[in-house]
């Protein structure tokens, strides 16, 4: 098959049913779970390297979250596109398919490979290993546009965290995985959800910069500046990242305390 061939909808749901029914031992598995969720690299059959991530979707409910475009196929494919015209790097969408016949899964989206990429939390943790503030400084505030342009454009995500989002080997951070995004045309009224969303990302930060609780309040207050965040968002926020905080106490016995998370020193 020519590698200029543009692929039709039937040829990518052949190549969805292929990925879907191959022995994991046989693919280049990103992550699964279990028989629910598979994320796998491959090569179209016009030789383009991709990412194609399934779901296993069956039942009344997931009948209805596809005729209403709910699904977690259809909320990727939108938050993929809605991301490039909102002007931010992501994946280019290839395929979105809701059904898929014959096949271990039920839904599908396949988007252009970035290739093999280090998500956000191991680079910044190999930044702070190497000393290199300026490249790090760069790297937050890049991190913060990211934010501030989805907010901006109107779309909150309670998922907003540093392992949703890798580097190429530029240092530029993409932001992957929208199945939870939201279109919220203004997003402070919606204070709950966008709390969660800071909160998310914030307590993620938390992970990769422990114990500097400083450089924390440091990336939290830019975020508090840069978005103009609203008191009820910052207190939902606080408590997002307080609950983050108890389960890696719980799950790992870390036990960190940042008092004053919207204040500097």
């Amino acid at each position: 098959m020519s590698k200029n061939r543009i692929l039709t909808l039937t040829d990518w749901e052949v190549f969805a049913q292929q990925i879907s029914l191959a022995d994991s031992n046989n693919i280049d598995i990103i992550r699964q779970r279990g028989s629910d969720v598979r994320i796998v690299r491959a090569k179209a059959p016009n030789d383009q390297p991709v990412v194609i991530k399934l779901w296993n979707r069956h039942g009344w409910k997931s009948w209805i979250r596809r005729l209403t475009m709910t699904s977690p196929a259809s909320r990727e494919w939108r938050g993929l596109k809605n991301m490039r015209t909102a002007g931010l790097d992501s994946p280019e969408p290839l395929a979105c398919l809701i059904g898929i016949q014959d096949a271990a899964h039920t839904e599908a989206v396949i988007m252009e490979d970035l290739g093999r990429c280090p998500n956000a939390v191991d680079h910044l943790k190999g930044l702070i290993t190497k000393g290199d503030s300026v490249v790090e400084s760069k790297f937050i505030n890049d991190i913060i546009t990211i934010t501030h342009k989805m907010v901006q454009n109107g779309y909150l995500d309670t998922d907003h965290s540093l392992p949703n989002i890798v580097v190429t080997q530029s240092g530029k951070p993409i932001r992957l995985d929208f199945e939870l995004i939201s279109r919220r045309p203004w997003p402070k009224i919606w204070y709950r959800e966008y709390g969660l969303m800071i909160g998310q990302l914030v307590g993620s930060y938390v992970f990769a910069v422990q114990p500097d609780t400083q450089r924390v309040r440091i990336f939290a207050n830019k975020l508090r500046e840069r978005l103009q965040l609203p008191a009820l968002v910052l207190s939902i926020a606080r408590k997002q990242v307080d609950v983050f905080l108890s389960t890696q106490k719980n799950a790992n016995g870390i036990d960190i305390n940042i008092d004053n998370l919207w204040e500097l020193d």
